[in-house]
């Protein structure tokens, strides 16, 4: 009898013009290289692992990775995080999109100037971190959360308004 889990057989493989990361446990130095810039990487069942994109990609898809990271240089389109727990996106750099769903905790290092010029977008998600280069090379990386709380009112035109809850004081 077959033990319990997911014993899917792990692959790192490249069919057509996507790359497929799949069922992986506890490795550190997943590496994928890009050799055409329409390619895309599907990442998941990835658990306490690393993946690293060498190269300029399409897109990439994280889904149902926990407890791991994904490291890229250039995203032509976007990268969507859907169904995860606990995982580290570094965008090293440009990417236009990073889009975030049914996750819980994620941060999103964003290391270079042509990165801060990326939407995040967040749905049904939580804990949602991200992390920039401090000003100086000796200065401590800044880290801003995420709203994950709204509220909503009518203005005087009685249209509804929504912004993020601010708290003040602590």
């Amino acid at each position: 009898m077959a033990a319990k889990g997911h014993t899917k057989e792990p692959r790192l493989v490249l069919e057509g013009s996507k790359w497929f990361v799949e069922n992986q446990q506890k490795k550190p130095d997943l590496v994928v290289n890009i050799t055409e810039i329409k390619q895309i990487v599907f990442v998941s069942n990835v658990e306490d692992s690393v993946v690293t994109i060498k190269g300029k990609v399409n897109g990439v898809v994280v889904q149902g990775v926990k407890r791991s990271g994904i490291i890229f240089d250039d995203v032509v389109a976007n990268v969507e995080v859907i169904n995860s727990q606990k995982v580290q996106i570094q965008a090293n750099g440009a990417v236009p999109n990073i889009s975030v769903d049914k996750t819980h905790g994620a941060t999103i290092y964003v290391q270079s100037a042509a990165g801060k010029k990326v939407e995040i977008v967040t749905s049904l998600s939580s804990e949602v971190n991200v992390v920039t280069p401090g000003a100086t090379a000796d200065s401590d990386p800044k880290e801003q959360a995420i709203p994950q709380q709204f509220v909503t009112v009518f203005d005087s035109n009685g249209h509804l308004v929504t912004k993020p809850v601010e708290h003040v004081g602590v």
